[in-house]
């Protein structure tokens, strides 16, 4: 299987690092302001300097300057159909590998990164405010944000060009498995999954700057077709699930359809590759005056992979339920068990496919 190679991130680093100086080392001077009282065509219109051939703009105000850079920046950015107070939420995974070099990321050298806490950062790439302006007679602070073009299409384009690479790359190596069908090589796909989305978003915003160029890329993989081939590889990994003192096979059943939400087929009782195993223990307690009795339950559980022996997601269960019966104080264990099978076992197969260390 593939791993993290230090030289990736080197390279990476080293690109990104000559791309943003020429992106930016022209414009990371501070903004000028414009003398009070000679108001700028851009308060009121399109700036004259910056022609919309050529750059994407956007004009705020507010009571200070921070505030007018802010609601600029909103201005230029709701043409991408994004609201700038909802920043894109990325996975441990995603960060992992973005900070690893394994994905592109991110940045803008040319704003003030305290931005970035009310903005989305994906949405200011190659965004500058290049100008202020105060109006003393009003009270207020003007900022003009701008978008150039052709940068904006260089940074893009970069970025989507190595999250291709890197989703073709983890594709080619599953394909030239000996054994493609594995739990580790669905969470590569999983992982691609996640990247294919992140390259989606960047491609719509590169089509609203520069769609000629965003035509080149129709064919790079799409979250639909990634999630296709995540359910075929799915469906190939079948998965016993064995319980022990589950008599009605309530807990069985909290396994299985778990699994299959995603897209994995069980068995009862079958020698599989993968595993769920689950112990469940019981004892018997009741209380001082004898009308309450309890069930206190233990499960301990694990999906396994019987080829390396590995326990793949270890799930542990306990608590105690009481009724007027011993009967119904372990129907209602049972029942807790149940829900948090499909619950907190739910949650650590996430938490494994999103383990990017694993791969």
């Amino acid at each position: 299987m593939s791993k993290i190679k230090s030289f990736k991130f080197l390279l990476f680093t080293s690109a990104i690092s000559l791309l943003f100086a020429s992106c930016f080392g022209s414009t990371g001077t501070a903004a000028k302001n414009a003398k009070s009282g000679v108001e700028p065509d851009w308060v009121s219109g399109q700036p004259a300097a910056y022609p919309q051939s050529s750059y994407l703009t956007g004009s705020g105000s507010g009571m200070d300057k921070r505030s007018a850079e802010i609601d600029a920046i909103s201005e230029l950015v709701s043409v991408f159909g994004q609201n700038i107070n909802t920043a894109s939420t990325s996975s441990s995974r995603m960060e992992l590998a973005q900070s690893a070099g394994i994905v592109a990321s991110s940045s803008n050298a040319s704003l003030d990164q305290t931005i970035f806490r009310d903005v989305n950062q994906d949405d200011v790439i190659a965004v500058e405010i290049p100008e202020f302006y105060e109006a003393k007679n009003e009270g207020k602070w003007y900022a003009l944000a701008v978008l150039n073009r052709s940068k904006g299409t260089q940074i893009y384009s970069n970025m989507i060009e190595k999250n291709q690479a890197e989703i073709t790359s983890i594709i080619k190596e599953i394909q030239a498995d000996k054994e493609p069908n594995t739990m580790i090589n669905f969470s590569r796909l999983d992982f691609c999954e996640e990247v294919a989305k992140v390259n989606e978003a960047y491609l719509k915003r590169l089509t609203i700057i520069n769609s000629t160029v965003a035509k080149k890329y129709d064919s790079i993989y799409t979250p639909v077709q990634i999630h296709k081939m995540k359910a075929d590889m799915a469906a190939k990994i079948p998965v016993c699930v064995k319980v022990s003192e589950d008599s009605d096979g309530r807990i069985a059943k909290s396994f299985q359809e778990t699994m299959t939400a995603q897209g994995f087929n069980t068995s009862l009782g079958s020698n599989e590759r993968y595993v769920i195993d689950c112990k469940l223990h019981f004892t018997q307690s009741e209380s001082a005056n004898g009308k309450t009795f309890f069930c206190e339950y233990t499960a301990e559980c694990a999906l396994i992979d019987t080829f390396s022996g590995e326990t793949l997601v270890p799930l542990s269960i306990t608590g105690r339920e009481g009724s007027t019966s011993y009967q119904n104080a372990v129907i209602r264990a049972k029942q807790k068990i149940a829900a948090k099978v499909k619950n907190d076992f739910s949650a650590s197969f996430q938490k494994y496919l999103g383990d990017f260390s694993a791969f």
